[in-house]
């Protein structure tokens, strides 16, 4: 009878330190994977924190007792004024300024955010100038509309001149 004998010894090969250090690029990456993991955890229960804070401050102001006509009156003016600054003032004096015209005096320029309308009164020489700037001015994006109420002779400086009255109807965007 012949005889089996089992060898049951690994075969050893060479070392791979490409795969090794793989490997251990790949633990390291876990790790620091975790280490974010946590640190992200523990930064959303603060805020989660922070967020319960804020709502039961605010709901606590949301209870305070019913205002006082006085005090009613006030802050509906309060309200009223912050309306008013809010307004798009900037871009409208920007319209006006690319609108101007060398030979246009600008006398008053009085605006209305109650009505979204500005009266310019100005002086030119040429009276045809006038019509020009009317153009100018509804070429404006936010200019909706430019009527002229009214034209009156005056005297500038010894010379004959043209002063007019201008509404401006401006959009808010």
């Amino acid at each position: 009878m012949k005889t089996i004998h089992l060898n049951h010894r690994l075969h050893t090969s060479a070392p791979k330190p490409l795969a090794s250090f793989l490997l251990s690029v790949a633990v390291l990456a876990v790790l620091l994977s975790l280490f974010f993991l946590q640190q992200s955890n523990a930064r959303l229960a603060e805020l989660k924190q922070e967020k319960a804070r804020y709502t039961r401050t605010t709901d606590s102001k949301s209870t305070a007792q019913p205002l006082s006509e006085r005090e009613q009156a006030e802050l509906d003016a309060v309200n009223v004024a912050i309306n008013e600054i809010v307004r798009p003032w900037s871009q409208l004096f920007f319209a006006l300024e690319e609108s101007r015209l060398d030979s246009i005096n600008l006398v008053a320029i009085e605006p209305n955010a109650k009505t979204n309308t500005v009266q310019i009164i100005a002086i030119t020489s040429p009276v045809d100038e006038i019509l020009t700037y009317i153009d100018e001015l509804k070429k404006q994006a936010m200019v909706s509309s430019v009527s002229l109420l009214s034209t009156e002779s005056v005297r500038l400086d010894g010379k004959e001149a043209t002063q007019f009255e201008l509404l401006v109807t401006w959009v808010e965007h």
